[in-house]
C-alpha cells in the first residue's frame, strides 16, 4: 500500500483536507505532497518504556502524573510495536525510546534499541537527563545502534542547574556528557549528539555562556540548543491570547506526524497530554494503524486542516513545535521540523 492508497479516514470515509497555505505548508514541513497523505501511517513515535523518574524538575509535570499499576512497558507490547512498524520502515523517519519518564532507568533500554535497529528503524533517539548517562551504558547503546541522544542540561553552574534539576547532581550530568561525547569521539561512532537548555527565567541569564561552552564541546555533526520551557497545553499555566491569536489557523504538526505510546499502550492526543486526558486509542487492543485511522484522530486533523484548533483546549495558543530557539549548529541532516523528543525538558 502506498500513501495515496490511505488517506487516515475512519470508517473508510476519505478526508479532504481544504488546499489552503496552510495546509500546504504543513505538508511540506513533513515530507508529503499532500496533507492527506499524513492518513497513511505516522512518521514519528515516542514510545515511552519507563514511566518513572530520578528526578523533579521545576517544569515538569511529575507531580501530577496519574500512575498505573505498572511503570515498565512488558516485552510483549513493545515487541508489537516493533513488529508493525517493522512494516513501514520505508515511511517511518524517527523513534524515540521516551516520554514523561528518564529513559535510563529501564535497563532493557540497549535491547530495545537494537530490536528497532534490527527492524530497518532508520533512526532511534531518546532523550535524558544525564544522571545514569555512565560509560559503561554509553558503550551499550552505541553497540546497539542508537543513532542520535539529547542531554537536558538545564544551567552552566552547580547552583542553577540543582535548582532546576532537583534530586539529580550537576557535576555527574557533566562529567557523563562530556564522556558521552569522548567515547563517541574515540569510537568513531555514528551517533549524533544534541545538548540542549530548557530556557526558564532562574537560567535565562546564563544563556550565552552555556551556548558558548558547549558549543566548544562538540563536533559538526552535534546541535547545542536553547529552548522556552511551555505550557504543556495549558496545563501549567495558560498559553498568551497573543499565541491564541497567531496559531489560530495554523494546523500543528504532530497530529498529522507524531504518535505517543504510553507504557500500557495508552495513546495521547500528544505529548503535552501527559494524562491522556484526550485518548486516540489503546494499542494494547489495537494497532497503530487502525489507531492512527481512528475518529478521535480523524477529528483533531480535520479542526486543525480546517482552522478549527482553538475548538481544542489543549492546542490553542501552543506553539510546541515552532518555539523560538537559540542554536549554534543545525543538524546536517533530517526533515524540515525538527524532532525534539522529551519535549518539557
Amino acid at each position: 500500500m502506498t500513501a495515496t492508497e490511505s488517506n487516515g479516514a475512519a470508517g473508510g470515509m476519505n478526508v479532504d483536507f481544504p488546499d489552503h497555505s496552510e495546509n500546504q505548508d504543513l505538508a511540506h514541513r513533513i515530507g508529503l505532497s499532500r496533507l492527506e497523505e499524513s492518513g497513511y501511517f505516522p512518521k514519528f513515535f515516542e514510545i515511552e518504556t519507563v514511566n518513572a523518574c530520578n528526578a523533579r524538575c521545576t517544569m515538569c509535570t511529575i507531580n501530577d502524573w496519574a500512575k498505573g499499576e505498572n511503570v515498565l512497558m512488558s516485552d510483549a507490547l513493545f515487541a508489537k510495536f516493533v513488529d508493525e512498524v517493522a512494516n513501514y520502515v520505508d515511511w517511518v523517519e524517527t523513534v524515540c525510546l521516551n516520554r514523561d519518564g528518564e529513559p535510563t532507568l529501564d535497563k532493557k533500554l540497549p535491547k530495545r534499541i537494537k530490536m528497532l535497529k534490527d527492524a530497518g528503524v532508520r533512526r532511534v533517539t531518546f532523550a535524558t537527563n544525564g544522571q545514569l548517562l555512565r560509560p559503561e551504558l554509553v558503550n551499550r547503546l552505541i553497540d546497539a545502534g542508537l543513532d542520535d541522544i539529547m542531554v537536558s542540561v538545564d544551567g552552566i553552574t552547580k547552583e542553577t542547574f540543582e535548582a532546576i534539576r532537583v534530586r539529580l547532581n550537576y557535576e555527574t550530568v557533566l562529567e557523563n556528557t562530556l564522556e558521552l561525547i569522548r567515547i563517541r569521539n574515540e569510537r568513531q561512532a555514528d551517533l549524533t549528539i544534541r545538548v540542549r537548555m530548557v530556557i526558564l527565567e532562574s537560567n535565562r541569564h546564563e544563556t550565552e555562556e552555556w551556548l558558548a561552552f558547549w558549543s566548544s564541546q562538540i563536533s559538526p555533526q552535534d546541535q547545542v540548543y536553547a529552548k522556552p520551557a511551555h505550557t504543556w497545553g495549558n496545563q501549567l499555566g495558560s498559553e498568551t491570547r497573543h499565541f491564541i491569536n497567531m496559531y489560530a489557523d495554523v494546523p500543528c504538526v504532530s497530529p498529522f506526524s507524531t504518535v505517543i505510546v504510553e507504557v500500557d499502550g495508552k495513546v495521547p492526543l500528544c505529548g503535552v497530554d501527559y494524562n491522556v486526558k484526550l485518548p486516540m486509542g489503546d494499542f494494547s487492543r489495537q494497532s497503530i494503524k487502525e489507531i492512527w485511522n481512528s475518529e478521535p484522530f480523524t477529528e483533531v486533523r480535520s479542526k486543525h486542516a480546517n482552522k478549527r484548533r482553538n475548538e481544542i483546549a489543549m492546542c490553542k495558543g501552543c506553539h510546541i513545535w515552532d518555539r523560538d530557539v537559540m542554536v549554534t549548529e543545525r543538524l546536517s541532516s533530517g526533515p524540515d521540523h525538527e524532532f525534539d523528543p522529551a519535549i518539557s525538558g
